[in-house]
C-alpha cells in the first residue's frame, strides 16, 4: 500500500525508518546490507515474536482446515501427509478434529476425543491393538505435531483445523499474517528493540506506549474471549 498504512515487507521497513528518522530512503531489500539490512532484520524479528506471543492468534487460524484419508494401519500422520507444507503448522485447534465415512460424506461425521500423547502411547501402542483397525474415535498430537489415531481402518476422512507458524518475511511483497490495520504493532515493536540499542529513552518509551495500545487491540480482537461463570449458588 504505501509508508502511511504499511501492508508488505518493504512498506514496513519504510515506516520503520521513517520513526527512527533514518537518512535517505530505503526502495528496496533485495541484496540489502548495512543498516539497512539491520532494520529488516529488527522488523522480522518484532513481526516473528508477535506471532509468537499466542499460539492461538485468530489471525493465524486455518478454518477449514485439512481434509486427508485414513490408511489402513497407519497410526501416525505428520502435517505433510495430511496435506499441509512442511513447517506451517504452529499447532493444532484441538476442538476441531472429526471424521465421517468418505464414501457417505458428512452425514456420517462424529467429534473425535482428544487425549494426552503419553496416554495414547500407553492405549494405543500395546499388544493387538497396534494392529486391530477400527473407526478412530480418539487422537493425540505428538510433540512433533503428528497427528497420532487409533489402529485405523481405510475409508475415513479425517478433519481439524490448525494455525499457521509465522515465517520471516524476506521479498519486498511479502505481506505479515498480521491484518493490515494492526500492522504499526510490528513497527512499534522494532522501534522498542531499536530505541534499547540506540540508548534512546525517548524513542523507546514512546515505541513501548505505542505498541501497548496497539498490541491490546490486537488481543481483544483475535484472541478468544473468555467466558463469565455464573452466579455461585
Amino acid at each position: 500500500m504505501s509508508i502511511l498504512n504499511p501492508s508488505t515487507f518493504l512498506d514496513l521497513v519504510q515506516r520503520f525508518a521513517q520513526e527512527a528518522q533514518l537518512a535517505g530512503s530505503i526502495t528496496t531489500l533485495l541484496g540489502a546490507e548495512g543498516q539497512t539490512l539491520d532494520f529488516a532484520m529488527w522488523l522480522n524479528q518484532a513481526y516473528l515474536e508477535t506471532c509468537h506471543l499466542h499460539e492461538d492468534w485468530g489471525f493465524l487460524l486455518v478454518s477449514p482446515g485439512v481434509a486427508f484419508a485414513t490408511v489402513a494401519g497407519q497410526q501416525l500422520y505428520t502435517p505433510a501427509q495430511a496435506g499441509i507444507t512442511d513447517g506451517e503448522v504452529s499447532s493444532w485447534k484441538i476442538d476441531t478434529f472429526r471424521n465421517y465415512h468418505t464414501s457417505t460424506g458428512y452425514a456420517s461425521e462424529i467429534e473425535m476425543t482428544p487425549i494426552e500423547y503419553d496416554d495414547w502411547v500407553a492405549s494405543e501402542r500395546i499388544n493387538v491393538l497396534r494392529t486391530t483397525q477400527v473407526r478412530p474415535m480418539v487422537y493425540a498430537i505428538t510433540p512433533h505435531d503428528e497427528i497420532a489415531l487409533q489402529c485405523p481402518l481405510a475409508g475415513y476422512t479425517i478433519v481439524a483445523d490448525h494455525y499457521r507458524s509465522a515465517q520471516p518475511m524476506d521479498a519486498d511483497a511479502d505481506v505479515p499474517l498480521i491484518p493490515t490495520r494492526f500492522n504499526m504493532v510490528i513497527v512499534y515493536k522494532a522501534l522498542m528493540e531499536y530505541g534499547a540499542e540506540e540508548h534512546d529513552a525517548p524513542l523507546f518509551n514512546r515505541a513501548e506506549k505505542l505498541y501497548g495500545q496497539m498490541l491490546g487491540r490486537l488481543e481483544r480482537k483475535y484472541l478468544p474471549r473468555v467466558g463469565s461463570m455464573g452466579a455461585l449458588a
